[in-house]
């Protein structure tokens, strides 16, 4: 089914006509069905194109173009992130990741250490008591929908025990960073943004008073060039950790299990020797990166050979990167024994995911866990779902999973 577009944007001069496709990254029913698939096929035909919608922007496909942009932050500035631009539903630039530079530096080296993988290996023994209990509530059922049972619950449950804040209020944290994110209304978007603003202000400003011990109390006691961090500084980065931390690590579960409901014979593979868990990891996370990186140039560049324009954005498809054949043989197929690997899954270069270590702690335990406490899982029949793509965090609204037993 190819889109229907109401309008045609007016395209700028220096964009050059045969790499115009009118490509919507959220709403295209390609791009709904198969997001990874869309993006390969975007890829078949050039490396670098330009959408005039959401505004208009640039899409880099391929390893070498996404890792120049990446990796060039001089010229691909992080602010504003997102397609459309995520402006509105914070007042200032989200902290640190929309910001670059030196800037950037003294505040991220901030949160390193808490989320360094010294700091978050002590919290495995709490992951695994936790995941092994949620999937117990359900292994003896015949089936489940695997977000709301453990998807959700599992890194929600972890985060917000981090942050100090009500576990019991988990659903209705999730709801308002789905809003935010997912639901692809400017004004739904907006009243969520206020919504999660108030209670973080209020907490701040709790902490601030009494501190507790928990992640926001150590933001309380840190120091950025001399002095403390003011109430707005605690309050820009609480807000980018909420929405990190309570969407993430559940959509990349979801897209993770899925993957082994749809191909039952490398979960069995799994099942029979636990020491490819490490490397099914990696190679999943290679497969399916979920966070497409918009940047905006702060000056004119060429790129791939074409003149790209100060002020023009660029969709740079960490998916597309690790997919790209010039980077990996059999790019499409999983292969739990890959000898050599890499992923775009937390990012590259000085914007690399600051909690990737955590993340990665809470996907490898699920994902053994499942293969191991769990019974063998399947699609349930009839199962349908959609991907959600807006929000610049790609996965799915529900996955309903059937157990298999003799």
């Amino acid at each position: 089914m190819a889109p229907v577009f109401a309008t045609t944007p007016e395209i700028p001069s220096h964009i050059p006509a045969e790499l115009i496709r009118r490509f919507d990254i959220n709403n295209d029913p390609e791009v709904l069905a198969d997001p990874w698939a869309a993006i390969d096929r975007l890829r078949e035909d050039s490396p670098l194109l330009w959408s005039p919608e959401l505004g208009g922007y640039w899409i880099a496909t391929t390893a070498d173009l996404v890792r120049e942009v990446y990796q060039t932050w001089e010229v691909f500035g992080s602010y504003p992130i997102g397609l459309p631009a995520f402006e509105g539903a914070w007042p200032r630039k989200l902290n640190p990741i929309e910001l670059d530079g030196d800037e950037h530096t003294r505040y991220r080296r901030l949160l390193t250490p808490l989320f360094s993988p010294r700091a978050v290996r002590p919290l495995a023994d709490s992951v695994r008591e936790r995941a092994t209990k949620m999937i117990a509530a359900f292994a003896d059922a015949d089936r489940v929908e695997f977000l709301g049972q453990l998807a959700f619950p599992l890194p929600s449950s972890v985060f917000l025990d981090l942050f100090g804040i009500p576990a019991e209020q988990a659903e209705t944290f999730f709801s308002w960073v789905s809003d935010l994110l997912h639901s692809g209304d400017p004004e739904t978007a907006a009243a969520a943004g206020g919504t999660i603003v108030g209670y973080l202000s209020e907490t701040v400003a709790q902490r601030m008073r009494q501190p507790a011990d928990d992640m926001i109390s150590a933001l309380a006691q840190m120091e950025v060039e001399g002095r403390p961090l003011t109430a707005e500084e605690m309050l820009d980065i609480s807000y980018l950790l909420f929405l990190a931390g309570l969407d993430t690590v559940s959509n990349q579960l979801s897209v993770i299990t899925l993957h082994l409901a749809r191909n039952t014979e490398q979960q069995r593979a799994l099942r029979a020797d636990p020491s490819l868990i490490d490397g099914a990891l990696e190679e999943l996370l290679r497969l399916y990166p979920i966070v497409p990186v918009v940047r905006t140039l702060s000056r004119d560049y060429v790129l791939n050979g074409v003149q790209l324009k100060k002020g023009d954005k660029v969709l740079a498809c960490s998916m597309g990167a690790t997919r790209d054949p010039a980077a990996f043989g059999d790019p499409a197929e999983a292969k739990f024994d890959r000898a050599e690997n890499w992923t775009t899954a937390f990012g590259l270069g000085p914007h690399r995911c600051v909690g990737m270590h955590l993340a990665r702690q809470e996907l490898r335990i699920v994902l053994e866990l499942m293969t191991t406490l769990a019974p063998p899982f399947r699609l349930a029949p009839g199962a349908r779902w959609q991907w959600h793509t807006a929000g610049n965090v790609w996965g799915l609204d529900r996955l309903d999973l059937e157990f298999v037993r003799d």
